[in-house]
């Protein structure tokens, strides 16, 4: 059914993001901040961000498919 429903939208399948193949890096980047600046202003704070496993595009953290991590440290507030 997920094979299905990808075929019909072109959608991931995890995440739910187009691949936008046709997009130059400007426009990616201007759609990334975008996002960014939306969900900060939801959040209240800055968004975590993580690669969607599947696609391995950017995910912010309250979008599907939004995965924390643990692993990566803060070196700053450790000294």
């Amino acid at each position: 059914m997920k094979y299905l429903w990808w075929r019909l939208t072109q959608r991931c399948t995890l995440c739910g993001q187009k691949p936008n193949r046709k997009q130059t890096t400007e426009e990616r980047l201007l759609e990334v901040n975008k996002r960014s600046s939306r969900l900060a202003k939801q959040l209240g704070h800055m968004p975590q961000t993580s690669n969607c496993e599947k696609c391995h595009m950017i995910v912010f953290e309250g979008e599907a498919g939004f995965v924390q991590s643990y692993l990566l440290a803060d070196m700053g507030a450790i000294a």
